[in-house]
């Protein structure tokens, strides 16, 4: 009964510590992300963040929009109303994701009786390509936040209530169908068959909301906008090697992080060959983290489901990576017997801090009057295009474009044909677009997305150009990639 007394006293104190470490780590990660976000003029993300922002921010508006599957239902359902308060808001919502998230996964650990658990916070936060996509309105963080929530209730033994989160996954990023297919793996490892049944629940939820609202039984197959461009065949994303992420693996992890991400993976190999008992959270991660990988590789070597073999998309499993990391070095110094393994662990996470701003090429805290994330060069020309047509008294016509940057700095609805709308939805076979209409032609989304070549508005009669915005830059393979260029509809399709 003693012997038990000192050793309740040792887990309480053991408890203590790693709570007070845990909110250390927590607070340390929340002052250097919220500098990050003060210290950057401009967004990651590029045009999809705009467009995330803008979809939600309309949904209030035009509720159809809360099932809109490019955006996802659950990302735009969560953050409609946050939108309202502008881009800002939105950034601040991810860097909560990502904060939670290592806080969750942190917690997980901790309630495992590992020590130091709290490196998990700063391992994920300053992993290079989620820390490079935090400052962003990209869905890639809540998915963080859902993935770190199901490896959470995992850990403390509620199976269903992570099941029933992960089967949600999906409506965040289309992809969580892969992450549900490697928790498929492991519940089937663990011989928890009838649990099965639980991951289910959010495509059947979904599709039948959706039913209801668009009257199609299949809603989540037909209305997914990938699966539509793959059925049409009128969308080429284009492909690569089937190599381009193991290439480029040190850019999205650190040269620090692949290496230890390489040795936790070892250690798996070593424990599975000794069979020796491996922790839920460790296989369930090794799974995960490598049946995403590999299904990005494979899509992308394929040219398939508008893969452009964006780095970006790799955020989604930092989860997983940062725990083969630390599960994998605490096997190594259980092994060893080491005692120093906080001192390790301050200096490692001393090296993620520099990886992660040497792979984004941010600039340094100490740099403070530096930009970290600058002013998007193709979204400025953008801008001077609206100050040009708020110049000439052409704002207020309809305007036809490929940026929902644009809509959002001028206050242009695309979701009312009289205010605004995309290139894409002009038919270049017969084109109906209205007299007077105003159209803003860039070399790279409106040729990429909106499948509008330059040449067939300059031969076309029936448009005038009006102003011309030289690019910043010509690269080689397109010169006019940057370039802006304004069009008036001076007739009405008669033909």
């Amino acid at each position: 009964m003693k012997n038990k007394g000192w050793i309740g006293k040792f887990y309480y104190m053991h408890d203590k510590i790693e709570s007070r470490n845990i909110g250390i780590a927590f607070v340390f990660c929340l002052f250097s992300l919220g500098f990050l976000f003060f210290q950057s003029k401009g967004i990651e993300g590029g045009l999809d963040s705009w467009n995330h922002f803008l979809i939600s921010r309309s949904a209030i508006k035009y509720p159809e929009l809360l099932l809109n599957q490019w955006n996802k239902p659950i990302f735009t359902w969560l953050t409609v109303f946050v939108c309202q308060f502008g881009m800002n808001a939105l950034v601040w919502f991810n860097i909560t994701c990502v904060l939670f998230s290592g806080l969750l996964i942190a917690l997980a650990f901790k309630k495992q009786k590992f020590s130091h658990a709290w490196v998990l916070l700063p391992l994920l936060v300053f992993t290079p390509i989620l820390f490079e996509n935090i400052i962003s309105g990209l869905t890639e963080p809540l998915n963080v936040l859902m993935l770190s929530t199901v490896m959470y209730f995992w850990a403390n033994n509620k199976l269903k209530t992570a099941l029933i989160i992960a089967s949600f996954l999906p409506f965040v990023r289309t992809e969580g169908f892969v992450i549900l297919g490697a928790i498929i793996l492991m519940v089937l490892y663990k011989k928890q068959y009838k649990a099965l049944l639980w991951l289910f629940v959010g495509s059947f939820v979904m599709n039948f909301v959706g039913f209801l609202i668009t009257g199609k039984p299949f809603w989540i197959i037909t209305e997914n906008p990938y699966w539509q461009q793959e059925v049409s065949g009128k969308f080429d994303p284009g492909s690569g090697s089937f190599f381009h992420f193991f290439k480029v693996a040190r850019n999205m992890f650190g040269l620090l992080g692949c290496g230890l991400f390489l040795f936790g993976n070892l250690v798996l190999g070593y424990l599975l060959v000794k069979k020796q008992k491996i922790d839920d959270l460790f296989l369930l991660s090794f799974l995960v983290f490598w049946a995403y990988f590999m299904a990005h590789t494979t899509i992308y070597y394929l040219g398939i489901l508008g893969s452009h073999g964006l780095l970006r998309v790799m955020a989604v499993v930092v989860p997983a990576f940062a725990i083969i990391i630390f599960y994998g070095l605490n096997t190594a110094f259980k092994s060893l017997k080491f005692k120093n393994a906080g001192c390790f662990y301050l200096l490692l996470i001393l090296g993620f801090i520099h990886n992660a701003y040497k792979e984004t090429e941010y600039a340094k805290p100490y740099r403070w009057s530096e930009a970290t994330i600058k002013v998007d060069k193709g979204l400025q020309n953008f801008y001077k295009a609206g100050e040009w047509l708020k110049e000439n008294n052409l704002l207020d016509s309809t305007i036809i474009h490929q940026s929902p940057y644009f809509n959002v700095a001028f206050n242009k609805d695309p979701y009312n044909e009289k205010s605004s709308f995309y290139v894409w939805s002009i038919n270049q076979e017969k084109d109906y677009a209205p007299k007077g209409i105003i159209l803003i032609w860039d070399g790279f989304s409106a040729v990429r997305e909106g499948n509008m070549k330059l040449k067939w508005l300059q031969n076309n009669s029936e448009y005038e150009e009006i102003h011309y915005i030289e690019g910043f830059e010509k690269p080689k393979e397109n010169p006019q990639m940057w370039d802006i260029r304004i069009f008036r509809k001076i007739s009405y399709f008669n033909k």
